[in-house]
């Protein structure tokens, strides 16, 4: 039990941080340089977690194209990352972008945790993507987006 609201409370304080610092960042500055210093703290906190994980830090095993989900998350991540600067770039709000991207991921997520993974879409579920989808629709029309 605790190591799922642990895990979920690293996940709330991770997420605000990233915010703060993407919207600090934003103001100035490369963006890419920013990007891969970060990137590059994120590599050696990674390898510390895979060596206290492990006992050992064997990156061929994880650096490999038959590992394509490493590959495609790579890729996202780098997506989210620069679009996320380039949005408070142009001048999003940290109080309501967060909850715009969550909102619309969210809603994908549980059609598409349907199809691929077969999970279960309740009637809360199907209220929720209209909750969300009402709650995404108010943002951008006022002049909080």
């Amino acid at each position: 039990m605790f190591a799922f609201y642990g895990s979920i409370a690293v996940v709330v304080a991770s997420s605000v941080i990233y915010h703060l610092a993407q919207k600090s960042i934003a103001g100035g500055g490369s963006f890419f340089g920013s990007l891969a210093f970060a990137y590059a703290l994120a590599m050696v906190f990674s390898l510390v977690g895979m060596y206290f994980q492990t006992g050992k830090i064997e990156l061929f095993d994880v650096v490999s194209f038959k590992n394509w989900p490493v590959l495609l998350l790579g890729l996202a991540v780098f997506g989210i990352e620069i679009g996320v600067l380039l949005t408070y770039k142009a001048g999003a709000n940290v109080n309501t972008l967060p909850i715009l991207v969550n909102g619309v991921v969210m809603a994908c997520l549980i059609p598409l945790g349907a199809v691929i993974y077969r999970e279960h879409i309740s009637l809360t579920s199907v209220l929720g993507i209209l909750l969300i989808g009402s709650g995404v629709w108010v943002l951008c029309t006022s002049s909080h987006a």
